[in-house]
């Protein structure tokens, strides 16, 4: 009896983390979607931008080296409500962690990063209003001191 119970209760876990949905993943559908502008930059053109002066001298920007940037306006409202759904769903994993997540009446904004050590690879910016829903993810490779530093010059 105890094993039947230990089974189904592994099978209930294991089917609860299979339905979080993942970064990645939630990206990718949202690419798929009809009516969303999508703008890549990739590695090629943001190393043009730096070498004619476009970072200056903030090294959180040099270790950028591609964006992408979703626009949801286009969506209809149904949609819109869909991926705020999914934004409030969406789990930590696949080296993903919640940095920051703040909600402020009909303004929702969470920021998830990837990283390894004291590296960030992956910061993903969701965030979703009423008017202009927008995704953007910056990849590369930028330390946390350079963040920090940022945060203090700001702060």
């Amino acid at each position: 009896m105890k094993k039947y119970l230990l089974c189904l209760i592994l099978a209930l876990a294991i089917g609860q983390m299979s339905y979080a949905q993942s970064v990645e993943r939630f990206l990718k559908n949202v690419s798929n979607t009809e009516n969303i502008d999508k703008v890549k930059i990739g590695r090629f053109m943001m190393s043009l931008g730096k070498m004619f002066g476009g970072v200056g001298n903030t090294p959180v920007a040099r270790g950028i080296h591609s964006l992408e940037v979703y626009d949801l306006s286009g969506c209809d409202a149904r949609v819109k409500q869909d991926f705020l759904n999914q934004i409030n769903s969406l789990k930590d994993g696949d080296g993903y962690e919640t940095l920051i997540m703040v909600k402020d009446k009909g303004d929702n904004v969470r920021i998830m990063m990837k990283k390894k050590k004291d590296v960030i690879s992956d910061l993903v910016i969701l965030c979703m209003d009423d008017k202009e829903p927008t995704i953007v993810k910056l990849s590369g490779k930028i330390k946390e001191k350079d963040v920090s530093g940022l945060v203090d010059k700001y702060n």
